[in-house]
């Protein structure tokens, strides 16, 4: 196993995990709390909060488009907070501008265009990217300087168990599993469905840090 430097310092980078949100609910967007009003408020508080502290631009990805359009659907319509009668979104807009992933392709030009002439906004703090892991925003596209100084990533982007092609993926690997030589090193199904939601996460992270003179934070929203 070969592991070279980073090209930059330890300085220019900062990595964390956030396990609960503001309340001390813990973050878990697995299939049976995503849904909870407890997890939509804490993950919602705690992007304002981030939102605040945060120059310029911010990267928030989530692990599907039900989820992220679930999330801002709630933030649009409840209060975070019992002191303040605005609404999360709201307490969003008040510290950066908001763009929204699409899911059409032929809108992605005009989203990014438009994240980046509210991060030139003089009269903002910046501007926040609500996007997808495994959707265009995570993958490719150079968010160098001031265009990300911070990606939130709200959970593990695992493919849909039950969706045929990923589940006939994981047969076939656990049965060539099982037909290999005693000491050959054979993906199993699980072992690759993991890997290819850590690939997936690896792709959000890395849209922060272009260059060797850039910076910026990674934090990890999920328990």
């Amino acid at each position: 196993r070969l592991e070279n430097p980073h090209v930059i310092s330890d300085n220019q980078l900062w990595a964390g995990i956030v396990p609960v949100g503001p309340s001390g609910h813990a973050f878990n967007s697995s299939y049976k709390t995503r849904d909870s009003a407890e997890y939509k408020l804490n993950l919602g508080n705690s992007i304002v909060n981030f939102a605040r502290i945060v120059p310029d631009g911010l990267l928030v990805f989530f692990p599907s488009y039900y989820l992220l359009n679930l999330c801002i659907d709630y933030w649009k319509n409840m209060g975070g907070t019992s002191t303040t009668s605005s609404t999360i979104w709201e307490r969003i807009c008040q510290h950066k501008l908001p763009v929204v992933e699409p899911r059409q392709s032929s809108l992605f030009p005009q989203a990014i265009e438009d994240y980046m002439t509210k991060l030139r906004d003089t009269s903002s703090k910046g501007a926040v990217f609500f996007a997808v892991c495994r959707g265009k925003v995570s993958e490719g596209l150079d968010f160098a300087d001031n265009a990300g100084r911070a990606v939130i990533v709200t959970g593990i982007p695992f493919a849909l168990w039950n969706d045929p092609k990923i589940r006939l993926k994981r047969e076939f690997l656990d049965q060539q599993s099982v037909s290999q030589r005693t000491g050959s090193k054979v993906l199993t199904g699980g072992e690759w469905y993991s890997q290819q939601a850590s690939r997936a996460v690896n792709q959000a992270v890395g849209r922060v840090i272009r260059h060797r003179h850039d910076y910026g934070a990674i934090i990890f929203c999920d328990e």
